[in-house]
């Protein structure tokens, strides 16, 4: 066989994605690209803030040795000190730049944290309907997931969520605001959730909360993202400026990890050999 019988699987498992893009090509020829509006992909093509045009003009022009050398393994200091100020006024929770890693989008966060925290066997909950690509990001780490379905609101059912956790949960991965439903998780279910954990984690061992957050500023109607570091400890933030910012042929991501959970320095540590040797640096 040519190619890996588990990329075989995972291809013919992902034709329908093809022809999601076929379907749509074909109808924008029939009805004019401008009658057709297409969902499939959270791929925003309005135009950049003008002030993200002007930097990236003035860091092209600027001739100073070393402007474009690799970065460092978890990021420019300077860069992790101003999202640690950022995300910790985000959060209500005090952040320094050792809490914080740049990484190659949120695809790219996601991975680089699977990667530092499974081992083969270990189950990662997912709350159906999920991003598609969650499965294979969780088996790219020898890891398996779970899929455990939300309440007819979308929200979190959190009995479900009990009865899936066991011996071998590592992690559960949360998507508010969600793709693909667009669903904001209510603060007293985040809170409920945080307490399950701990229970969990008293029972089973460390299970990390991984909150994927790049729809977090596309809200409307005065709702508001609960804060996850203010309701569980071992909780993650992966998350980028592709959505928000319409940056995401840029791959600007980042890790937030909570300053309050377990083995904190040991977790960055392992996360930024991760970003290393996964080829993000």
């Amino acid at each position: 066989m040519a190619i890996a019988r588990k990329m075989e699987e995972f291809a013919k498992n992902s034709s329908w994605i093809r022809k999601m893009f076929e379907e749509g090509a074909k109808m924008k020829a029939q009805y004019g690209a401008e009658n057709v509006f297409d969902f499939s992909l959270g791929n925003p093509d309005l135009p950049p803030p003008p002030q993200f045009s002007t930097v990236l003009r003035q860091l092209a022009a600027d001739e100073t040795p070393g402007t474009h050398k690799y970065m460092p393994n978890g990021g420019y200091p300077a860069v992790r000190e101003k999202m640690a100020d950022k995300i910790g006024d985000e959060q209500e929770v005090k952040l320094d730049f050792n809490d914080i890693i740049m990484t190659c989008g949120a695809a790219g966060a996601i991975n680089v944290t699977l990667k530092a925290i499974l081992d083969p066997g270990d189950e990662v909950i997912i709350l159906s309907p999920f991003f598609v690509e969650y499965k294979f990001y969780i088996d790219n780490h020898g890891g398996v997931s779970r899929v455990v379905k939300t309440a007819n609101d979308f929200d979190l059912d959190c009995d479900a969520i009990i009865a899936a956790i066991n011996e071998h949960t590592k992690a559960i991965i949360i998507n508010s605001p969600n793709n693909p439903t667009g669903q904001i998780y209510s603060g007293a279910k985040i809170h409920k959730l945080g307490h399950i954990l701990e229970a969990a984690s008293a029972k089973f061992g460390t299970i990390y909360l991984i909150s994927d957050e790049p729809y977090r500023k596309i809200v409307f109607d005065d709702f508001t993202v609960p804060s996850i570091f203010k309701n569980y400890s071992n909780s993650i933030i992966a998350s980028s400026f592709s959505k928000d910012l319409s940056l995401p042929g840029e791959r600007i991501g980042f890790i937030a990890v909570n300053p309050e959970a377990e083995a904190h320095d040991s977790l960055l540590g392992a996360m930024t050999l991760a970003n290393r040797i996964l080829g993000f640096v």
